[in-house]
C-alpha cells in the first residue's frame, strides 16, 4: 500500500512539475476549404473548392509573448475538377465532374505572437512554414505530382483553459505537378492540450 502511494505522490509531483514548463502538448483536428486547380487540359471549366479534414498532434514552447509551435499532422483535402465532354452517339456536351483527392503529412512549425491575455482566454497569431509530403488519389490524368512541398501558414488562434481554436490561411509555394496549380486552403481547426 505504501508503495502505491509513494507511486501516485510521485507522478502527482511530476504532472506538477511538467505543468510549471513552458511547454504545451496536445491533439487537434480540423476542416479545410479546399482549391486545387488544374492547367493545360482541354475542355477545363475550372475548379470548384471542397472540404477536406486534419487530424494530429503539436508541442507549443512559450517564450514570454512568442511561441514556436510543430506540429505532425494527417491531412486529406479534395477538389473538384470541372470539364466539359461530348457525348459519344451526339455531337452535344455535358458537364462532368471530377474529384482531385490528396492525401499528405505535413509537418507546420509556426511562430506566434500572444496579442492578447485575459484570464483564461488568449488571442494569438502566428505564420510559419509547412513542408508538405503529398499524394494524389484516383487521378491518373493529373500524374507527376512532387515529392515534397513547402506551404507558407498565416492564421489567428484563441486559447481557452486547454481548447485552441484556429483560423488560417495556406497557400503552397510551388506546383503540385505538371498538371496542378499550386494548393491554396483556409482551415478550422480545434485542438486540446493534454499538458
Amino acid at each position: 500500500m505504501k508503495k502505491i502511494l509513494l507511486f501516485l505522490f510521485l507522478c502527482t509531483c511530476g504532472y506538477g512539475a511538467m505543468a510549471q514548463l513552458p511547454v504545451n502538448v496536445g491533439i487537434h483536428g480540423g476542416i479545410s476549404s479546399n482549391r486545387i486547380k488544374v492547367k493545360d487540359i482541354p475542355n477545363t471549366l475550372g475548379t470548384r473548392a471542397h472540404s477536406g479534414y486534419m487530424v494530429g498532434a503539436f508541442a507549443r514552447l512559450n517564450l514570454g509573448k512568442i511561441y514556436i509551435e510543430p506540429a505532425l499532422n494527417y491531412s486529406h483535402k479534395e477538389s473538384i475538377w470541372e470539364t466539359e465532354e461530348s457525348i459519344s452517339t451526339t455531337t452535344a456536351t455535358e458537364q462532368v465532374n471530377h474529384n482531385i483527392k490528396l492525401n499528405s503529412f505535413d509537418i507546420p512549425v509556426m511562430l506566434g505572437f500572444e496579442v492578447l491575455d485575459i484570464s483564461v482566454l488568449k488571442l494569438r497569431t502566428y505564420l510559419g512554414p509547412v513542408v508538405s509530403f503529398p499524394k494524389l488519389k484516383d487521378i491518373k490524368q493529373l500524374s507527376d505530382s512532387e515529392k515534397t512541398n513547402w506551404h507558407g501558414k498565416l492564421g489567428v488562434g484563441i486559447d481557452v483553459w486547454k481548447l485552441t481554436f484556429d483560423i488560417d490561411y495556406e497557400k503552397a509555394f510551388k506546383n503540385l505537378g505538371h498538371n496542378l496549380k499550386a494548393l491554396r486552403s483556409f482551415n478550422f481547426t480545434l485542438g486540446f492540450k493534454i499538458i
